[in-house]
């Protein structure tokens, strides 16, 4: 006996879902009941039921017919599915479409990268402002930050460009923000606008 329980539980099937469904889910407005529901729906999916009956997951799940229903309707709501009609051999009718999960974890995705990437440019610019002040040997006045953030935001200077400019200024002894205008002007009619451009311009030109 046992070792047809253990044969059927061999040959049973696997669910796959994304790791990032269950990652999300909170952030999609996703409750425990509603993951349950997709899961289930992504396992009739996979099975090539595309629009399972309330009744069935209701049978399987345990949760109340009525529920099942309310909570593909929220599914759909949020974004999470979304019902489709088809045709197939002339004949309609109903799918569940599992995919727009994906846009929203990717809309999640890109705003998480957005928003590591404006932290990793605030880091920048602040540990640039102190190179300012260690080389300038004071603290650098409102009206310098204001240059400073111009050049990054309104003139799309890499921080890294600008540290090589600092660099170059230091190395003339000009310690003014004026001047370190010049040198990314400088460089940027030679079309340089990165600091992977101009290390390698030096490299042709042998300094």
């Amino acid at each position: 006996m046992k070792d047809k329980i253990l044969k059927k539980l061999i040959e049973s099937k696997n669910t796959s879902i994304n790791n990032l469904v269950i990652q999300y889910y909170k952030k999609l407005g996703m409750t425990e009941q509603d993951l349950v529901v997709y899961i289930f729906l992504t396992m009739n999916n996979q099975e090539g039921i595309d629009f399972p009956l309330s009744k069935d997951i209701s049978s399987m799940t345990l949760i109340p017919e009525t529920e099942v229903f309310d909570i593909i309707q929220n599914l759909i709501k949020l974004g999470i599915i979304e019902l489709k009609t088809v045709i197939e051999n002339h004949v309609q009718r109903d799918v569940y479409s599992l995919s727009p999960v994906y846009y929203k974890i990717a809309d999640f995705l890109d705003q998480e990268e957005n928003e590591n990437q404006k932290e990793n440019l605030q880091n920048k610019v602040q540990e640039l402002f102190k190179k300012l002040e260690i080389e300038f040997g004071r603290p650098i006045s409102p009206i310098e930050q204001e240059q400073v953030h111009q050049w990054i935001n309104d003139d799309h200077y890499p921080v890294e460009l600008i540290e090589l400019a600092l660099r170059e200024a230091v190395l003339n002894q000009a310690y003014s923000l004026k001047y370190m205008d010049r040198i990314l002007i400088s460089w940027e009619k030679s079309n340089i606008k990165t600091a992977e451009q101009l290390q390698d311009r030096r490299k042709k030109m042998g300094y």
